[in-house]
Order: C-alpha cells, then sequence, then structure tokens
C-alpha cells in the first residue's frame, strides 16, 4: 500500500514539476521542446476527494508522516484548494527536513501562483537539502535570469552542465530515452530537457551579458 501511495506521489509530483517548468519558455525552448512538455504534463485521472479521504484516515493514525501530509498536499491542489495545500506542504517539510520532495512540490504549487518569494524559499531548502539536484539548479537559473541577475544565472546554468555530466557519466541514469537524477531518497528527476536546453541557455545568457557591455 504504501509503494503504492509512493508511486501516485511521484507521478503527480513529476506531473506538477513539469506543468511549472513550462510555465516560462525560455528562448532555447523549440517548438517540439514544447510539445514534448505538452505531453509529460498529462497526469492518469484520479479521483481525488476519494484519495484524500483516504490519506486523512491515514493521517489520524500517523499525524507525524511527513509522507501522508505530503499526499494530502498534492490531492487538495488538485481540488483547488490552495490555503490547505498550502498548510499541508509546509507540514510535511517541517516533519521531514532531510527530504527536498515536498519542497519541490511547494516550488511547482507557488511558481504556478506566481509566489515569487515562496517560490525562491522552498527552491532554496531543496538545493541545500540535495545540492546535486540538476533540476533544483536548472530552476533557480531560470529564476535568477528573469531577475536580470545574470551573472548569477551563468553561473548556475554552469552548475547545471556540470552535475548533468555527472548524471551522464553512469549509463544506468538513461532510463525510458532520457536522463534521470535519482537523489539519496530515492526520488527520481527526469533531467532531459534540462540536458538538451542548458548549453543554448550559457550561450544565450553569456550574449546578453556582453551586449551590456
Amino acid at each position: 500500500m504504501m509503494k503504492a501511495r509512493s508511486s501516485l506521489l511521484m507521478l503527480c509530483l513529476c506531473g506538477q514539476l513539469m506543468s511549472a517548468c513550462g510555465q516560462t519558455t525560455r528562448p532555447s525552448q523549440t517548438e517540439a521542446q514544447q510539445a514534448a512538455d505538452k505531453q509529460a504534463h498529462k497526469v492518469v485521472q484520479v479521483d481525488w476527494r476519494a484519495q484524500l479521504a483516504a490519506t486523512q484516515k491515514q493521517l489520524e493514525r500517523e499525524p507525524s508522516s511527513g509522507f501522508l501530509h505530503g499526499q494530502a498536499a498534492v490531492a487538495y491542489d488538485a481540488l483547488g484548494d490552495f490555503e490547505s495545500f498550502d498548510r499541508e506542504i509546509q507540514t510535511a517539510m517541517r516533519l521531514d527536513p532531510g527530504n527536498s520532495m515536498p519542497c519541490y512540490m511547494g516550488y511547482a504549487v507557488y511558481k504556478r501562483k506566481h509566489l515569487t518569494d515562496k517560490q525562491r524559499s522552498v527552491l532554496d531548502a531543496a538545493l541545500k537539502i540535495d545540492p546535486a539536484n540538476p533540476f533544483g539548479h536548472y530552476e533557480k537559473a531560470g529564476m535568477l535570469e528573469d531577475a536580470k541577475e545574470r551573472q548569477s544565472a551563468l553561473k548556475e546554468y554552469e552548475t547545471v552542465q556540470g552535475l548533468l555530466q555527472r548524471v551522464k557519466s553512469d549509463p544506468k541514469n538513461f532510463q525510458n530515452n532520457g536522463w534521470r537524477y535519482v537523489d539519496a531518497r530515492g526520488n527520481s528527476y527526469d533531467v532531459t530537457l534540462e540536458e538538451s536546453r542548458v548549453a543554448n541557455d550559457i550561450a544565450r545568457v553569456r550574449a546578453a551579458m556582453q551586449n551590456q557591455k
């Protein structure tokens, strides 16, 4: 049962993260990549009210479970209840401070809601927990570039490039025609698009910096 719930949360997390990435289309993103993003956004249909009710019953028995609070947050977000989502995801982060997944779940929703301060806060928290995640650094680079902090953005994009090389150094990370980064907690992130874009991102930021001189 726990495995099934974990798989569901991971699937929904991946959908949220891909959707969040799609909110900002950078110049390096081709139409084909946009189409791939759109396809990746599709998540299996879930009866979220039933899922929430089941999770709430579990929480009555395990009120200190960060995982279950994260699962409740996913359901509340799917049902459009942001206030409850915010409460539950913050609780999940507090109860499981060594797990970056609730941080990224919060990041995806805060990004969609354009809550920049919260977005930046949870992203920084995620990277503090797991500084080797290329996805997190790529998202941070995008935030910095949007804020016109190009020197810092360039540094982050270059960090992404180095971390992706580490991922690609192990052939076992190539799964289902894409590159995957797996953190110490077993959370898996598809970093194929970051790998395909980052060289163009670096070139774009360097050109922008050159034009400023």
